[in-house]
């Protein structure tokens, strides 16, 4: 992490220093006082359920160096030794990283958003880069307003490659996002239909995440997904150096063929200036080997061997919630998908269900869609065909929304659907309806805590990851 010496961090910030040494240093920064480091800093930031401020204590008890505060403690209220005061603490944070990024133009900058495949595009751009030079990345999915600067403000001193993943919610939030992160490359991995309860068209979410094309330095590097007739025409909104990518003809990254399928993991095979390359990944799906080849884009992007990136993609493991394969007992195999949900990536998981050959039967255990706006109860009758059309003989579903998924699935033909409120009761009844052989797969909105299903068939059937 960059270490700052108070006075910087006060020009960084835009604040006053209130009090303290302006050469003391400091070392790192966080906005929650569990996660400080001694001789770090604190944002005493304003949450929806707490105030930083009122932590002051805990972070002084962590031996903060400093605090960013928007006023000053009570008296008497126990405070790091130094304070800085700022007008608004996200605009602060924001300021601060967008002065660190200022200062590292050392480092080779990749920033990648889109719709779906964000996190695993990201970890597979970092695992390919990781080939030749020292990768920093979004750790998780800290991708929003606060994650992104937190994630620039942890770059290692020794950092040569940063891959940072941006999120939205809304209009003008790439954009701000890609001006703090300034990068040298920049991805839109597809645009889908998905937080449609803040846009009203496809068109609108195509125009968001454009805005990263659009704020890109005209000497940056747009990576293109032409098989997205959206992304193709965000692309016009940025005038510089552009690499491709997809099935398209034309596309600099070529892919060929995909074996979807769970296991052992999707199979792609591509082509790049006449030679033909093929990579096994140990994720399973069409949408992870479309992940690998966006990754493959950026990378070469960067000016990297494809063999060596390949290579070392080929290792990447899908985390918890995102295609996650654990092997149980009675040869059942249960597909963590749980992270999140959106009719595209249902589609997507329900023709690898169909694609499988499993010595059971097919089992989808979903969990509501959110945020579809007033398409929702539509989306879930498509979902419930969908279902059907893949071949699944026990659907579950969980929570209100999905009443109309199991109404549709029920009626064009899938065997058993049963209906559970939500993911507490689903789980404490789930092992009753699994079979010897099953292929089960998980898959819900975040706000449906459907790992708890994961975690009861876990427990209750045993098994190695």
């Amino acid at each position: 992490m960059p270490t700052l010496k108070l006075s910087e961090l006060t020009e960084g910030v835009g604040g006053e220093l209130l009090r303290g040494d302006p050469e003391t240093q400091v070392n790192s920064y966080d906005i929650d006082t569990r996660k400080l480091s001694r001789g770090g800093a604190f944002f005493a930031l304003k949450g929806e359920r707490a105030d930083g401020h009122s932590f002051l204590a805990q972070a002084d008890k962590a031996g903060a160096a400093v605090a960013v505060v928007e006023h000053e403690p009570e008296s008497g209220q126990p405070a790091p030794a130094a304070l800085i005061r700022v007008d608004e603490m996200t605009a602060a944070l924001g300021r601060c990283a967008t002065w660190i990024r200022r200062k590292r133009d050392d480092v080779r900058w990749i920033g990648v958003t889109g719709s779906n495949g964000k996190t695993t595009t990201k970890e597979m751009i970092a695992a390919g880069m990781s080939a030749t030079t020292k990768v920093h990345r979004t750790p998780g999915n800290l991708n929003n307003h606060l994650g992104v600067p937190l994630t620039l403000l942890a770059l290692p001193d020794d950092a040569e490659t940063a891959v940072i993943e941006m999120a939205m919610s809304g209009y003008g939030e790439i954009a701000e996002l890609t001006r703090m992160a300034d990068p040298d490359i920049g991805m839109i991995t597809n645009v889908r239909a998905v937080h449609m309860s803040a846009f009203t068209s496809l068109d609108d979410v195509a125009s968001a995440k454009g805005e990263m094309f659009a704020v890109l330095r005209e000497d940056a590097t747009a990576v293109i997904n032409l098989d997205d007739a959206q992304v193709r025409l965000q692309s016009m909104r940025h005038v510089g150096p552009q690499v491709t990518f997809g099935q398209h003809p034309e596309a600099q990254i070529r892919l060929e063929t995909i074996e979807n399928r769970y296991l052992p993991g999707a199979t792609l095979t591509f082509v790049h200036q006449e030679k033909t390359h093929r990579v096994q990944l140990r994720i399973g799906g069409a949408f992870a080997a479309q992940d690998a080849l966006a990754a493959l884009a950026a990378i070469f992007a960067a000016g990297v061997d494809l063999n060596e990136a390949a290579a070392r993609i080929e290792q990447v493991e899908a985390g918890p919630g995102r295609g996650q394969v654990h092997r149980l007992n009675k040869d059942i195999l249960l597909i963590d998908d749980t992270y999140n949900s959106n009719p595209p990536a249902v589609a997507a998981v329900l023709e690898t269900l169909r694609l499988s050959e499993p010595a059971g039967r097919r089992v989808l255990i979903f969990g509501d869609m959110l945020e579809l706006g007033n398409m929702d109860a539509a989306l879930h009758r498509e979902a419930g065909r969908r279902t059907a059309a893949a071949g699944v003989q026990l659907l579950i579903t969980v929570g209100p929304l999905s009443k109309e998924m199991a109404e549709a699935a029920r009626r064009d033909g899938v065997e058993q659907v049963r209906h559970h409120s939500d993911s507490k009761e689903c789980a404490e009844t789930i092992r009753n309806y699994v079979r010897p052989g099953d292929l089960i797969v998980v898959k819900g909105s975040r706000a449906l805590r459907m790992e708890r299903v994961v975690e009861a068939l876990k427990a209750g059937l045993g098994g190695s990851n």
